[in-house]
């Protein structure tokens, strides 16, 4: 635990442990209850950070430097100016009449909705980027005219069928770094845990879309060249295709075989794209302007300056030292520990490195405990307010943060159900 909560917290011995998990608790309860009252994520975080820093008894000093760290970090920019990318390229496709070509193609093709719904956020999901899921988002959007489904539901879709390939994905930052840690090759990782990819589609299709009903289509009507007024017509066929898949798999080979940052290789394609496009000038301003979205990236930056905020008051040290102290099975560990991570960070990445070094202590080289650890932790980043495909998802249909979190929620009960009863956790409870 740090100097801090040492110096500032007398306790008796394991208290300084409980406090911990209250002072997270209660933090985490304050921050969710705001988003449910429609609080922007970007002040309910900045007040979360607030609260933290009162709760660990730290100095005001800690916070503002916590401020700076985060803005010094080249992570915090990294992020920002991908995300920025990210909503230009959104800004192309959809304006550009590229997305109602594409679905116009797939229909064409007889592919049913209920199909596109889950297989464009799963498409897009390989390609592993911060906040990537408003890749997806307005894809989405457009094949669920067909049905009849709330904001809520759209997030939901678009949200977890991006997030299918979380356990076999060898480009996942995550994936790489478990194997890393635990020294497991990654052939071995998929094999074991390749089987909740199937899992996850079947949950995903009966929650989400199995029920879903077909309303009388309207007038049908060019939604998107209205919104732009400047492009050419409706793009149709392989040409819109090859139009929508092309940025996206030209920027996994950017990031992939050339190792560039997101930012870099994002902002290459939508360079590119002005110039395929033949944007005009008017059209390029407001693309930049649409791009610079004050409430999300201020989301986001409120969301890297709590996960600052949670390693400099060193609060984390006391959840992992009671998960230590008591004498539990490292099954059961791993999984609390990974999930209470995953909820903390709202990233893959995050909860494997907090989490997969003391799991690895407590069970080495064993892939069942490691299995059930990244699953867990899994679903804990899923279900995080800080999960930027959350956030940006939730951003995009303007859903409710409550109605949307429900379904997840129930799927991951699912997922994780299976998971135990695969592993046979619940007897070592």
């Amino acid at each position: 635990m740090n100097n801090v909560l040492n110096m500032a917290v007398p306790v008796f011995k394991g208290g300084l442990f409980l406090y911990s998990v209250v002072i997270i608790i209660i933090t985490l309860s304050a921050v969710v209850v705001l988003m449910h009252r429609k609080v922007e994520i970007g002040h309910a975080m900045l007040a979360g950070s607030i609260l933290l820093t009162a709760l660990t008894v730290s100095s005001p000093l800690l916070f503002f430097q916590s401020v700076v760290a985060t803005g010094r970090h080249p992570n915090t920019w990294e992020i920002l100016v991908a995300l920025f990318f990210v909503m230009c390229l959104e800004f192309q496709l959809r304006t550009s009449g590229l997305l109602d070509g594409l679905m116009s193609a797939a229909r064409s093709k007889q592919i049913s909705d209920k199909v596109l719904l889950a297989g464009i956020p799963a498409f897009l999901g390989f390609l592993p980027s911060m906040g990537g899921a408003l890749f997806s988002a307005p894809m989405v959007e457009n094949a669920s005219r067909k049905y009849k489904m709330s904001p809520e539901q759209k997030t939901t879709v678009n949200y977890w069928f991006r997030h299918i390939w979380e356990f076999v994905n060898p480009i996942t930052p995550s994936l790489l770094l478990v194997g890393q840690i635990t020294h497991i090759a990654l052939p071995d990782l998929i094999g074991s845990m390749g089987w909740f990819v199937v899992a996850a589609v079947v949950i995903g299709w009966i929650v989400c879309l199995s029920g879903l009903r077909e309303v009388k289509e309207g007038k049908n009507e060019n939604e998107t060249a209205a919104l732009s007024g400047e492009f050419v017509p409706l793009r149709k066929g392989m040409n819109s295709i090859l139009l929508t898949a092309g940025p996206i798999l030209l920027n996994l080979f950017l990031v992939v075989a050339l190792h560039l940052a997101a930012s870099a290789s994002m902002a290459i394609v939508v360079m590119l794209m002005i110039l395929v496009l033949k944007q005009k000038f008017a059209n390029v301003r407001k693309m930049f302007r649409h791009g610079m979205d004050k409430k999300l990236l201020w989301g986001v930056g409120s969301v890297l300056l709590f996960q600052q905020v949670l390693q400099d008051t060193g609060i984390l040290g006391g959840v992992v030292d009671m998960l230590e102290t008591y004498r539990i099975s490292p099954m059961i560990v791993a999984a609390a520990l990974a999930f209470s991570s995953g909820i903390l960070t709202g990233t893959s990445s995050g909860f494997v490195a907090l989490s997969m070094p003391i799991i690895v202590a407590l069970a080495p080289g064993d892939i069942a405990t490691v299995t059930v650890g990244f699953v867990v932790g899994t679903a804990g980043q899923m279900l995080s307010p800080m999960h930027l495909c959350f956030l940006v998802t939730l951003k995009y249909f303007r859903a409710d943060f409550t109605g949307s979190i429900k379904p997840i929620a129930i799927m991951e009960m699912m997922m994780i159900g299976l998971l135990f009863l695969r592993y046979g956790v619940f007897s070592r409870i």
